[in-house]
């Protein structure tokens, strides 16, 4: 099976298309959490995992529980990441003018390599990382190595290192429409359904009977 990742990044109108580095940060930094897509020689891959661009370089890096099947016992892998922002449905009432309902979405597509790493203190390093991009430095949990948590979580979890190969972000906001109709879909856009979801997502935490000794 040829690996998806090896492919060019698919179709995508050119409208939508962009490469600036600092906009495509943008969008990483406020939706680290990353879609990795892989094959082996038997099965496709995708995990959901937070990852953050190294301060140095167009790399990234995360963590994940060494028991993936996706990553344990692999040292390199090629993948495909996604990194997906906003999105929404745009009715024809949400435009200024008489236009046809469309969706609208916020992504970053990556291709690279993937180096899965397994030594304590480098998997340390990124734990401390991670926590030092998620962490206000006001919080009263701060990361410390020498936390007995810390010490029993380290060597159940994998370390990754991503070497970026090609990056893009797809960002669909109507800019095939006027500049009125543009804002009016963001609008549309940015208002929350975050609220109407909270019964559903209810029903996926209420039956676990585990959750009382997880907290």
């Amino acid at each position: 099976m040829e690996l998806l990742a090896n492919r060019p990044v698919s179709f995508h109108y050119d409208a939508f298309r962009f490469t600036d580095p600092e906009r495509i940060d943008a969008i990483i930094d406020s939706f680290p959490l990353a879609l990795i897509v892989s094959t082996d020689a038997e099965l496709s891959h995708a995990s959901h995992i937070p990852l953050f661009r190294e301060r140095q370089s167009r790399n990234l890096f995360g963590h994940v529980d060494a028991a993936n099947p996706q990553f344990c016992g692999v040292k390199t892998t090629r993948a495909r990441i996604v990194f997906t922002g906003p999105d929404s449905y745009i009715p024809p009432e949400a435009y200024v003018t008489r236009q046809l309902p469309t969706w609208n979405y916020v992504a970053v597509h990556l291709v690279g390599s993937v180096h899965v790493v397994t030594d304590l203190a480098q998997k340390i390093d990124v734990l401390r990382e991670t926590a030092a991009r998620l962490q206000p430095d006001d919080a009263r949990w701060q990361f410390d190595a020498n936390d007995e948590r810390v010490a029993r979580f380290a060597p159940g979890v994998l370390a990754l290192r991503v070497h970026v190969e090609h990056e893009e972000a797809r960002i669909k906001l109507s800019q095939d429409k006027g500049l009125e109709d543009q804002y009016a879909a963001l609008d549309c856009l940015l208002s929350t359904r975050a609220r109407s979801l909270r019964p559903l997502l209810e029903t996926f935490l209420l039956p676990w009977e585990g959750a009382a000794h997880a907290r």
